[in-house]
């Protein structure tokens, strides 16, 4: 499966950086899901999830309000807050 370049971050740091092969978010008009060659877009995020898949391995985070950005360039997410969800 093709990656693409993901940039997660809060005011305060920068939380990944790296490929990612799926990414599924909450946005305010309900859960969306990217993949590489996604058309651009800007979009607002509610609090929930971001979770994504790289190497056949799930990673999933609580996250706060914010924004992406998706564009030729790989995606960019800003938020207020993020911590990894707890495993079930």
């Amino acid at each position: 499966m093709k990656t693409f370049k993901v940039e997660i971050m809060t005011p305060d740091r920068t939380v990944y950086t790296g490929e990612a092969e799926s990414l599924v978010l909450d946005g305010e008009q309900g859960s969306f899901g990217i993949l590489a060659g996604h058309t651009p877009l800007v979009a607002r995020l509610r609090p929930g999830r971001v979770a994504f898949s790289r190497d056949g391995q799930d990673t999933v985070y609580r996250s706060g309000a914010g924004f992406v950005r998706v564009s030729g360039g790989g995606v960019s997410i800003l938020l207020d807050d993020i911590r990894e969800a707890a495993s079930s």
